[in-house]
């Protein structure tokens, strides 16, 4: 097993050095084009030559010689040549043979960096000791620390390195457990997020999910405390909601301990991307504010080293927010006056519109979803009752059929009293 101190960041190697491909960081644009020219995981990549203003690298890579952005290969993880085999020709430093190359390399491949998340109380670190064994502190408040936990374990084949990140609502700037959990996505890069929310309390804890979905990462949710829904004779249908957020969901008693083989083998199918559920939706924020975050969009793509590493949707939907913290990370972008120009421009927009706050109306847009996706896979028992409630009302107060029904039951009682009644009397006259 190749220890995690054995990896680096491509942009580390020194020039001369090798190192073997282990994993792509990144999004969309960045990942495609980083592949088509030949940074492929199981390949065998060389340092030719580090500028001296450290910008850009060369590199040797399927034969071919490729300049990258320091900030680029920031994104590729490599291993030492001698840990992904030994090669009796020399003549093959181009590529490694695959299925050498491949068995190694899927040691690596099978280290599987997981962060949790969720909302206070949502059995998250709870969650968290049940699949690592570790005894960690259950915190009833948000912010009961603000590090990560760690935890690493083997299962499956896989060694999982578990972060149990602080509890948190919501990932904005308002707190520094929010500040954190979402620095820590945005610079570790988790390999698969997972949601822990509250079966109980869907809609909120739904929320921090939808920022997630905006975020384009890959996503499981632990539906935690499954068994106190089915008590309240809820009924959820999980799988088409999970269809819906393009997430898949598994349901989890964290205080039992059940769920969690099952939970750890989908974080495995879908890190493998082995799970059909899987992909990236857009939440649909309604035509006017899906119009304002396409026009930042567009101006946020003309910085690729910004979307290398972040969604343009993501930035977009958080400058519309007026989110102090993503315009600071537009700091080093060449257009970045010309981002925030649109972004004020349009948040204008919306708020002269809407006679609110920019980040209350994407924060409406988000309930609105929610509560359009919950109506259509929840059933409510409660609600259940209340209508058998209702029914029986309608007919207890029904103009014509109320009075006889009330004159029935007056009667009823009247009976019942004195017939019933009757019976001691009788009894205490005979003595």
């Amino acid at each position: 097993m190749i220890d995690r101190l054995q990896i680096e960041k491509l942009s580390e190697l020194s020039t001369g050095s090798e190192g073997v491909i282990v994993k792509i960081k990144g999004h969309g644009a960045f990942r495609k084009r980083i592949t088509e020219m030949g940074f492929v995981k199981g390949k065998l990549v060389k340092v030719i030559k580090n500028a001296p203003l450290k910008d850009p690298v060369e590199y040797e890579v399927m034969g071919y010689n490729v300049s990258l952005r320091r900030s680029e290969a920031n994104l590729l993880e490599v291993i030492p040549i001698e840990y992904a085999g030994k090669f009796n020709n020399r003549s093959f430093l181009g590529t490694i043979d695959n299925e050498k190359v491949k068995g190694t390399i899927r040691e690596k491949s099978q280290t599987i960096n997981v962060a949790y998340v969720g909302n206070p109380n949502s059995g998250k670190t709870t969650l968290f000791n049940y699949a690592s064994g570790s005894k960690e502190r259950v915190g009833n408040y948000s912010g009961v620390t603000i590090e990560a936990k760690e935890a690493k374990f083997k299962q499956k084949g896989y060694t999982f390195l578990i972060s149990d990140l602080p509890g948190t609502y919501s990932i904005t700037e308002y707190t520094p457990e929010e500040l954190y959990v979402r620095k820590h996505i945005f610079d570790n890069k988790p390999d698969v997020v997972v949601n822990v929310i509250d079966s109980t309390n869907l809609e909120r804890n739904l929320f921090l999910t939808t920022q997630l979905i905006d975020m384009n990462i890959k996503v499981v949710i632990a539906l935690n405390m499954y068994d106190e829904l089915l008590k309240r004779d809820n009924k959820l249908d999980y799988e088409a909601l999970g269809k819906m957020l393009g997430i898949p969901i598994v349901p989890t008693v964290a205080a039992k301990g059940k769920g969690i083989n099952t939970l750890l083998e989908k974080i495995i199918d879908v890190y493998e991307d082995r799970d059909p559920v899987v992909r990236h939706i857009h939440i649909n924020y309604g035509e006017d504010i899906e119009h304002a975050i396409r026009r930042i969009q567009e101006q946020i793509k003309k910085t690729p080293a910004v979307t290398d590493q972040f969604s343009s949707r993501y930035l977009a939907i958080k400058l519309l927010e007026n989110d102090i913290a993503s315009r600071n990370r537009l700091n080093n972008s060449s257009n970045k006056e010309e981002i925030i120009e649109t972004a004020e421009k349009y948040i204008h927009r919306l708020e002269k519109e809407y006679n609110e706050k920019s980040e209350t109306i994407i924060a409406d847009a988000k309930y609105g979803f929610i509560a359009g996706a919950l109506k259509e896979t929840l059933t409510s028992g409660v609600t259940q009752r209340r209508k058998k409630s209702q029914q029986i009302d309608k007919y207890l107060t029904h103009k014509i059929f109320g009075f006889p029904i009330f004159i029935f039951f007056m009667w009823l009682m009247f009976q019942s009293t004195f017939t019933l009644g009757g019976y001691p009397m009788a009894v205490s006259y005979t003595h």
